[in-house]
């Protein structure tokens, strides 16, 4: 584990409850390399409680670790969590988003955590995803992978979420798509969604539902330095097309997003904290509607 900051996993040694709960459904490959993306950008004493889906094979995971950290997800795995977080996925370069063998899943239970925690982020796909459930838009893809770190204008600095970050500030990207043009602008239109960043190259990246109950990152928040690194690499070796990563060496790779991405993590676990106080308890999954008396 990276020994930046103590890590974001359960109470401190002081004993005191943690200053977070966050909720992690974790569909990354090697999905054990997640925790350490989330040690490094989350609030120190923050607990992390990992969540993985029955209808992934996770076949490039380590099945030990995978069995010692994650647990498969009830209502009883979030309803003490400030919030929820979905990560991306491998499936993102297709463009049918329900295409994946786990999408009902997810789609349950990203609808029974909705009222249980204070607020549920997706990143990449995992945004695209969190736009087609709640608000029934589709994904659109780029005629060319959006890859490598670009520079974000701030278009809601005086956004609780935002308003601790610079005029201007470096975001990773490495995705296939967007959220469609024309259903995002009408649910922006309409109020629902917020636009917080944009950049010529992706567009608007970062988007909050107008109440704070869903945040859509389409770029990547959570990457450490090395990330893109990785990938550029890994497709070189494996013979793919790839174009060099934007304003990122892969050899000599320099983290320039890092101070931006932990003020956004914080402002947004204290907005889930926020609005968890203020949810009433949602009955337990399957219990059906109270008779009247």
């Amino acid at each position: 584990m990276n020994a930046e900051h103590p890590p974001a996993g359960t109470a401190d040694d002081s004993g005191a409850a943690p200053r977070y709960r966050l909720a992690v459904v974790n569909l990354m490959p090697q999905a054990e390399i997640y925790l350490d993306y989330m040690e490094r950008v989350l609030p120190p004493g923050t607990e992390v409680r990992w969540i993985r889906v029955r209808d992934h094979a996770y076949r490039s995971s380590d099945p030990e670790i995978l069995s010692a950290t994650h647990r498969y997800y009830d209502e009883s795995a979030v309803d003490d969590c400030d919030a929820l977080l979905l990560t991306g996925a491998a499936v993102d370069i297709d463009p049918d988003l329900t295409a994946a063998t786990y999408w009902d899943e997810i789609v349950r239970t990203l609808r029974d955590a909705d009222g249980r925690v204070g607020s549920i982020a997706g990143v990449c796909w995992g945004a695209q995803v969190l736009g087609k459930v709640f608000y029934d838009i589709d994904k659109e893809h780029f005629p060319a992978k959006v890859f490598g770190v670009l520079e974000m204008t701030n278009e809601a600095p005086g956004h609780p979420l935002t308003r601790g970050l610079d005029d201007r500030y470096w975001l990773p990207h490495s995705r296939y798509a967007r959220m469609e043009p024309d259903g995002f602008g009408k649910a922006v239109a309409d109020g629902l969604l917020v636009p917080l960043d944009w950049c010529e190259e992706a567009g608007h990246t970062t988007v909050v539902s107008a109440d704070g109950a869903h945040l859509m990152l389409q770029g990547h928040q959570d990457y450490p330095t090395e990330r893109l690194a990785q990938e550029y690499h890994s497709a070189v070796e494996k013979g793919r097309a790839t174009s060099l990563p934007l304003n990122y060496d892969p050899d000599r790779p320099v983290n320039r997003w890092r101070a931006n991405n932990r003020a956004f993590f914080a402002a947004w676990l204290e907005l889930a904290a926020a609005r968890k106080r203020g949810l009433a308890p949602k009955p337990p999954a399957g219990s059906g509607t109270p008779q009247q008396p």
